[in-house]
């Protein structure tokens, strides 16, 4: 088994867990205002699924989908932080 690789042995998930964790802290490094509440309340949800997944483990459908979720709330917390104007 890869050691990078999530719970369920899925380097997909590690990918996500990683991510979110970096969005995470990213977004607590910016100003608070209502860009940074939402993508944060949008991470929170992503962190409720990814722990459900511990006890309902996921569709690969579902794995890929959260992936292409967090990584674009990844990219909208970066350009929030560079202060530009999508972000």
């Amino acid at each position: 088994m890869d050691p990078t690789a999530g719970k369920d042995g899925s380097l997909r998930l590690a990918i996500v867990e990683k991510a979110l964790t970096d969005t995470i802290e990213r977004l607590g490094e910016l100003p608070p205002g209502p860009r940074v509440r939402e993508l944060r309340a949008k991470a929170d949800g992503f962190q409720r699924a990814l722990r459900s997944w511990a006890t309902r483990p996921p569709s690969e459908e579902q794995r890929s989908a959260l992936l292409r979720l967090v990584l674009d709330l990844n990219v909208e917390a970066m350009s929030l932080g560079r202060g530009d104007p999508g972000g």
